[in-house]
């Protein structure tokens, strides 16, 4: 019994707690900053191709597929949604590094993305990095908003080994969250 209860545990910090099958609202849609939708409608159409298996794209690469149909990455901003260091996971997040950002990192580095402060500013087709910290092991994850609830929940366009690749998946609030907005 306590394995399972401990597994329990692992899956609700680690992994999407339930797969989703919805959209953003067609008023909601409309009414978001231009760039925003043009995310949104592009990975509504393109994301199973951005992402046909975990393998072939993960989180990140699903991210800068994305990024890079709107505006032009650099290999450094590729790099750093990456989070590639030779640092440990765990001291970076616990000092609240740049690094593991990703995604916010790179998009406000390169003068491409605003940092979104205020959960309750975020909207669909705004990018997340974040991270949860379970036993002492990091287990982090990026995607698009396609949904959120501040403090509770947030719902994402991903590319998730839980979905195999390309999905929309609903993660209980994380530890750690970073927002970004492209310009």
């Amino acid at each position: 019994m306590s394995l399972v209860v401990t597994f329990a545990v692992f899956w609700f910090n680690t992994q999407p707690v339930w797969l989703v099958n919805k959209t953003v609202e067609k008023e909601t849609l409309n009414n978001l900053p231009v760039k925003n939708k043009a995310i949104i409608e592009f990975i509504e159409a393109k994301g199973p191709a951005l992402a046909p298996t975990y393998k072939a794209a993960v989180c990140t690469e699903f991210v800068i597929k994305v990024i890079d149909n709107v505006k032009s990455l650099t290999k450094a901003e590729k790099n750093d949604i990456r989070i590639i260091t030779n640092s440990e996971l765990d001291s970076l997040i616990e000092a609240d590094s740049p690094i593991i950002k990703g995604v916010q990192t790179a998009l406000v580095k390169g003068e491409k993305g605003i940092e979104i402060k205020e959960s309750a500013d975020v909207l669909p087709g705004d990018f997340v990095q974040f991270w949860n910290v379970f036993q002492g092991k990091a287990y982090g994850h990026c995607g698009i908003i396609l949904d959120i609830d501040p403090n509770k929940t947030l719902t994402l366009y991903s590319s998730h080994p839980f979905t195999g690749g390309y999905g929309k998946q609903e993660y209980l609030w994380p530890e750690k969250i970073y927002f970004v907005r492209l310009k």
